[in-house]
């Protein structure tokens, strides 16, 4: 008797060692994962947030400038003028929605949604604008949107649309956060431009899995010329306060600070802690998932000065 009972408890012992040491591998491993997802997850915004707004510039040709409405205006100097990012604060309400940049529409700040945003920049990879992996289509080579499909449809340049020579592809790619279908959890999407056509156009894909929230400020300059920030501000901020049309607007964004709420692939609630979310504020989970918040910062490089020698 003496010895079983030595030895239920030497096996008691060795149990309580075993599920602590369990439990404490299965919370590195999630974190972990959720590091590496968010490394990931950065990498792959970044790349398109510092092409964002590119376009060459005629060699040898300066753009004149003028004061329009109290607000310093340059004459088209290169085929793309336009905004270089959009966002929303609780997301578009259709972020796969066919048609212009300007006419994406952002769902009520009241909602639950997370950021999603928008990018564009001119790429040729044919001319040898190599700003994007370039993609070979019956033959032709193209520039590619965020999935890696082959842009196809030009646009008219800005500095002579009548002149079709001078089309160019203009890559327009949309990331965003929702519910997967198949999964029922949440992971960011992204959508891009591919050729002009209904049912190709804006066909989402997911790249990151378990991404619960993603919040965005935007660092704006005094105006579309300037490239300090001067202040940070939120999208509904932008369209809200901010003078002039959508591409008015936001041709003042230099710099996007992105907060991704990243959370654990599995429920374990004995390894679940408080973490602090993207607002700073003290949360612990009640679905038993750990959750974790990282923080980057992007300069979009073709608008704070940063891009040299004609190149994203």
């Amino acid at each position: 008797m003496i010895s079983i009972t030595i030895g239920l408890a030497v096996l008691a012992a060795l149990m309580t060692v075993y599920i602590s040491t369990s439990s404490t591998s299965r919370q590195s491993a999630s974190v972990a994962r959720m590091s590496e997802d968010a490394a990931i997850l950065f990498s792959l915004l970044g790349v398109d947030l510092h092409t964002a707004g590119f376009s060459p510039p005629r060699l040898l040709v300066s753009p004149g400038g003028a004061i329009v409405n109290g607000v310093k205006m340059t004459t088209p100097d290169r085929n793309f003028v336009g905004a270089a990012i959009r966002g929303c604060d609780k997301g578009f309400t259709d972020a796969t929605k066919k048609g212009a940049f300007t006419d994406l529409a952002c769902a009520d700040i009241s909602g639950t949604g997370a950021a999603s945003f928008a990018i564009r920049f001119e790429s040729d990879p044919a001319n040898g604008l190599v700003n994007t992996s370039p993609v070979t289509v019956s033959g032709v080579v193209y520039p590619s949107n965020c999935l890696n499909e082959g842009v196809k449809i030009k646009q008219s340049s800005a500095i002579d649309p009548t002149d079709a020579a001078r089309n160019y592809f203009l890559v327009d790619s949309r990331y965003f956060v929702g519910v997967s279908a198949s999964s029922s959890t949440t992971e960011m999407s992204c959508a891009g431009i591919v050729d002009g056509v209904a049912g190709t156009d804006f066909n989402p894909q997911p790249l990151v899995q378990y991404v619960e929230n993603m919040i965005i400020s935007y660092g704006v300059a005094q105006d579309a010329i300037s490239t300090d920030v001067v202040r940070y501000m939120t999208a509904k901020q932008i369209d809200d306060e901010l003078t002039g049309d959508v591409d008015a607007r936001w041709a003042r964004v230099v710099s996007v600070k992105i907060c991704l709420l990243m959370m654990g692939s599995e429920p374990d609630a004995s390894a679940v802690g408080s973490y602090i979310d993207c607002a700073g504020n003290t949360v612990t989970p009640t679905d038993g998932r750990a959750r974790r918040a990282f923080s980057s910062v992007f300069a979009l490089r073709n608008r704070s000065g940063l891009a040299t020698g004609g190149g994203a």
